[in-house]
C-alpha cells in the first residue's frame, strides 16, 4: 500500500465533506452580514464616490492581500486606488498619501500593531478613513469615520485560526463598495474596456470599421446580376457571400452559398436566377459605429452562426462586409 493509499483508506470520504463544510460557513458568514444590514453605508458610498484623489487601502498579511486585491477592482471600475502597505507605510511610504485623501484600512482584529500606529498619521493629513473591520470594539472600529463591521462567527478551517471565512468576507463586502461606487459615478461597460485593453476584453472596443472586408475587397453586386457573374464575384472576394446593392449603395440583400444551393434543390433554372431572387431581403447587419464587442453579443444572440455580417450607416448604406474570421477570436 503506497501513502496516498494509506491516506485515502484512513479518511474515507471525509475530505469532500471538508471541503463543502468549508464553503458552506464562508457562505453562512456571508449571509449573515447581509442579514446584519448596517447603518452608514450609503455615507461611506457617497464619499468614496465624492473623491477627486486615489482611494488608497491599506493592511498586513491576508487582509493585506484582500486590500490590494480591492484597489485593483476599484481602479477597474474606474475609481482611481492603490495599495499601501501597512509595514512599510510607517517607513516612509507614508509619503504617498496625500491631505484629505480616503483611506480604507482592512483588519479582521481592528488592532493590528502596523494598522494602529499609522491612524495618527493618516488623521493629521486629514484624511476620511473607512475600516473594513471584524471587531466592533477594537481600536481601528473606534477610529475610523466609516465603518463597516465584518464579524463572523468562526474561521472556515479546522483549528478556527486560518483567515477564511473574515476574507471572504472582507473581499465580498470591498467589492460590493467598488460596484456600488462605480455605479453612483455612472461608470460604463465602454469605461472598464478602456481599461483592459489588453486580450479579449480590449479587443472588443475595437470599431468594426478597422475589421472589416471594404472598398474593393468586399463583395458588392446590383440586383439583376446573373448567377455566373455573381458567382465570380463570390469567388473572387473568397467570402462565401455577396452584398447586393443599388445605385446609392443602400442594402437591398445578402446572398451566401447556402442560398445558391438551396435554390438549386428547388429545381429551377438556375443559369437564368438573378442575385435579387436569390437574395436574403433582410439579413442581419451591424452599425459601421458598432465595437468588436457589439458585433460578438450580436452573434452571440442570433439563432444562427452567420459567417458574414454587412456592416451599414444609418440610412442602410453599404460601408462593408465582416468575415467570421475577422473577429480576431
Amino acid at each position: 500500500m503506497n501513502a496516498l493509499t494509506g491516506i485515502k483508506a484512513a479518511h474515507r470520504a471525509d475530505p469532500e465533506t471538508w471541503f463543502y463544510q468549508v464553503i458552506a460557513q464562508e457562505r453562512d458568514a456571508l449571509c449573515a452580514f447581509l442579514r446584519s444590514r448596517q447603518p452608514g453605508i450609503a455615507d461611506a458610498l457617497f464619499m468614496l464616490a465624492m473623491q477627486d484623489q486615489p482611494v488608497i487601502f491599506t493592511g498586513i498579511g491576508k487582509s493585506g492581500h484582500i486590500a490590494a486585491k480591492l484597489a485593483a477592482t476599484f481602479s477597474s471600475l474606474g475609481i482611481a486606488a492603490f495599495y499601501l502597505n501597512a509595514a512599510e507605510a510607517a517607513h516612509g511610504d507614508l509619503g504617498i498619501v496625500q491631505p484629505r485623501s480616503a483611506v480604507v484600512l482592512v483588519s479582521n482584529s481592528g488592532s493590528t500593531e502596523e494598522i494602529t500606529r499609522i491612524l495618527p498619521q493618516l488623521r493629521s493629513r486629514e484624511c476620511t478613513l473607512l475600516g473594513i473591520v471584524g471587531r466592533r470594539n477594537s481600536q481601528l472600529a473606534r477610529g475610523v469615520d466609516h465603518l463597516v463591521l465584518a464579524e463572523i462567527e468562526s474561521e472556515a478551517d479546522h483549528i478556527g485560526m486560518a483567515p477564511t471565512s473574515s476574507t471572504t468576507l472582507h473581499l465580498a463586502i470591498g467589492d460590493a463598495l467598488a460596484v456600488a461606487v462605480s455605479r453612483i459615478r455612472g461608470f460604463t461597460r465602454e469605461g472598464f474596456l478602456r481599461h483592459h485593453p489588453a486580450g479579449l476584453l480590449g479587443r472588443q472596443m475595437i470599431p468594426v470599421t478597422t475589421l472589416m472586408r471594404q472598398g474593393d475587397a468586399c463583395p458588392m453586386v446590383d440586383a439583376s446580376t446573373d448567377l455566373l457573374d455573381l458567382l465570380a464575384v463570390m469567388s473572387a472576394k473568397r467570402m462565401g457571400a455577396a452584398c447586393v446593392i443599388d445605385s446609392d449603395t443602400t442594402l437591398l440583400g445578402l446572398v451566401v452559398d447556402g442560398d445558391i444551393r438551396r435554390h438549386l434543390l428547388a429545381g429551377p433554372k438556375i443559369a437564368e436566377v438573378t442575385a435579387q431572387e436569390l437574395m436574403q431581403t433582410d439579413p442581419q447587419a451591424i452599425d459601421h459605429k458598432a465595437t468588436l464587442g457589439e458585433v460578438l453579443a450580436l452573434r452571440k444572440a442570433s439563432k444562427t452562426d452567420w459567417l458574414v455580417l454587412p456592416v451599414i450607416d444609418d440610412k442602410r448604406r453599404l460601408k462593408g462586409l465582416l468575415h467570421a474570421s475577422d473577429l480576431q477570436l
